[in-house]
């Protein structure tokens, strides 16, 4: 009996090895010939928004409008503008847009008592954090739209592409 046991357990594993292996094989085959397939070997394609900037697979179109470096380069030399560092205090230390308020998404509630007094529903808000793949900025933003902010924008490359252009930053210790 314990042998005809083991006997059929054993034909059981090997019909659901060649169910997994069947049915991967007509996976590989399937998402090859689609033409929606996504690639099996990394760089795999970024959502792109109709102005060709890179923003993340959240990104939503009523989410508010994405900027690219030089929208967020223009409205930095011009005074109405305030920049939002979305990442953790610790990273905006080390550096940050010149003049950014740190407003990290991860503490939003310790940090909101102090940082939504600093801005003002008339101003433009670009919030940002390390690039293209982040989303805290996109999770901030949401979240200020939410308290009534309505002139908001997100700046995807952040400050990874801020920082490489060669833009005015700031350091605090």
């Amino acid at each position: 009996m314990q042998v005809y046991q083991r006997s059929n357990l054993f034909h059981i594993l090997l019909k659901a090895t060649g169910i997994v292996i069947l049915g991967s094989f007509v996976g590989i085959i399937y998402n090859s010939l689609s033409p929606q397939g996504i690639t099996l070997k990394g760089s795999w394609s970024r959502k792109v928004t109709q102005d060709s900037l890179v923003v993340p697979y959240s990104y939503q179109k009523d989410d508010p409008p994405a900027v690219s470096l030089d929208y967020a380069m223009m409205k930095f030399q011009s005074a109405g503008t305030i920049f939002v560092d979305a990442r953790y205090p610790e990273d905006y230390k080390s550096g940050h847009i010149k003049g950014a308020i740190n407003f990290p998404y991860e503490e939003f509630e310790e940090y909101s008592s102090q940082v939504l007094p600093k801005l003002s529903l008339d101003k433009e808000i670009i919030t940002y954090c390390d690039g293209s793949e982040c989303e805290t900025s996109l999770l901030l933003a949401r979240e200020l739209r939410d308290k009534g902010y309505k002139n908001i924008k997100i700046f995807f490359g952040g400050w990874s592409e801020w920082q490489k252009s060669g833009l005015p930053v700031e350091v605090r210790s």
